[in-house]
């Protein structure tokens, strides 16, 4: 869908909005895999809160 070039660009806007959201105050629900390919995402934003999620994974890693 975001690929799409018939998507109207709200809807995009709409759907990257919805999952930065995700990501930055649910971002538990993801696997360590998806917040990965998220991070490497080529909108800005989806990026930064992925590594944000990232970020705080590796301190609770790094104790086990």
């Amino acid at each position: 869908m975001l690929d799409d070039a018939r998507t109207p660009e709200i809807i995009r806007h709409h759907i990257i909005d919805a999952l930065q959201y995700a990501l930055r105050n649910y971002g538990q629900v993801f696997t360590a895999k998806e917040v990965e390919w998220l991070a490497a995402w080529d909108d800005p934003r989806i990026p930064l809160a992925a590594r944000k999620e990232l970020d705080r994974r590796e301190p609770a890693a790094a104790a086990r």
